[in-house]
């Protein structure tokens, strides 16, 4: 029953992520089936999964689009909007994380700014010149013209488009965003269902929740083994002997299972060699062009 219970998550999670992309490419004036929906983002899976930071899982996402014959600015609005939906919900989970995991945080917030004043302000004003600065360099690059002109023109009308999309498709998509990292959060909870003395719901939820987005800052795929260890150590709930079991199979129903799908499809897609080639984005320099 347990096992039913973590892939029917998985298939919800999987099914209003499709949605969420046919949204937004239908908010861009054009329409995605939804078997292309569904495989492009088994790419975006694979990819995240595999490349530091999850920084290969938008130009996966950006590559499926294409395959379904959309124009380069239309899946850029595309990807723009679902983004768009997705961060202020990524904010919310953070901010309800901090809540959670350091209660008296108010009370840690005001004895720092007591006890630190001008090094910090230092630190914030210089924080905040490199930012300005970043943003002028780019300004000056484009100005240049080291960016190319068309590639200019694309994210200008990706980036006005984007601004124009209504309201209620961003609420939409954000409340899809909702239902997916909760469906995934739910896995470990749904797991563990009918075993003797489980972790407490809230413990389990907001633990998993942690972990499944700790690649985002974690500077290795997938983690890098970061997360196995807090989850043995207790961090999502103490399974007793079954520790590991409960990693194995939290592991296999929300990273692999997907990343095996996700790199079946893309190899058959666009081939071995193209596929190791964006499974590299991040590692670094690049030792060869994608065919």
């Amino acid at each position: 029953m347990s096992h039913l219970l973590a892939l029917g998550l998985l298939g919800v999670d999987c099914l209003v992520r499709a949605w969420r992309i046919q949204l937004a490419v239908w908010t861009a004036g054009r329409r995605l089936s939804f078997s292309d929906a569904f495989r492009l983002n088994l790419y975006g899976e694979a990819a995240s999964q595999l490349t530091p930071n999850r920084l290969g899982g938008e130009p996966a996402r950006f590559l499926g689009l294409a395959e379904a014959r959309l124009r380069p600015v239309t899946a850029l609005v595309a990807i723009g909007v679902e983004v768009a939906a997705e961060w202020p919900v990524f904010v919310i989970a953070a901010a309800a994380l901090v809540a959670y995991y350091v209660p008296d945080w108010r009370d840690a917030a005001r004895i720092w700014l007591h006890r630190h004043r001008a090094g910090e302000l230092v630190t914030v004003e210089i924080v905040a010149l490199l930012v300005l600065l970043v943003i002028y360099l780019l300004q000056r690059l484009v100005r240049s013209g080291m960016v190319r002109h068309r590639v200019r023109r694309q994210w200008r009308v990706a980036w006005a488009h984007v601004q124009r999309a209504p309201r209620w498709a961003l609420g939409a998509g954000a409340l899809l965003t909702v239902v997916s990292v909760a469906a995934r959060a739910l896995v470990l909870p749904a797991l563990s269902w009918g075993l003797p003395d489980q972790p407490a719901f809230h413990q389990m939820f907001f633990g998993s929740l942690a972990l499944l987005h700790a690649p985002l800052v974690v500077p290795l795929p997938s983690g890098g083994g970061g997360l196995e260890v807090a989850f043995l150590n207790g961090f999502a709930g103490d399974f007793g002997a079954r520790q590991v079991t409960m990693l194995l199979w939290w592991r296999f129903y929300t990273a692999i299972l997907l990343t095996v799908l996700g790199v079946f499809a893309l190899v058959r897609s666009v081939g071995y060699h193209a596929a190791v080639q964006l499974f590299k984005i991040g590692w670094g320099k690049r030792t060869g062009d994608m065919p």
